[in-house]
């Protein structure tokens, strides 16, 4: 088994009523392709508890066929 495999492709953050990603000018946009993509899930967590963003979760996009893993912050908090 490959590590790089588990590993996501990219790390968002999307508000889910609005259904947008937070952007790296810290706006709401459509697009997935210009969202900010997280280094890690530590800088994603830090950034949504400090801009107190509520109703986010975290999206772990990964390579291929393989669905984008959801995990609420509130999951988190």
């Amino acid at each position: 088994m490959q590590l790089n495999n588990l590993a996501p492709a990219k790390l968002l953050v999307r508000h889910v009523y609005r259904n947008k990603f937070l952007s790296p000018a810290g706006r709401w946009v459509k697009r997935a392709e210009a969202a900010f993509v997280f280094p890690n899930l530590l800088n994603a967590i830090n950034t949504c508890l400090g801009r107190g963003l509520k109703d986010v979760e975290l999206i772990l996009r990964f390579d291929g066929q393989r669905p984008d893993c959801r995990i609420p912050l509130a999951a988190i908090q």
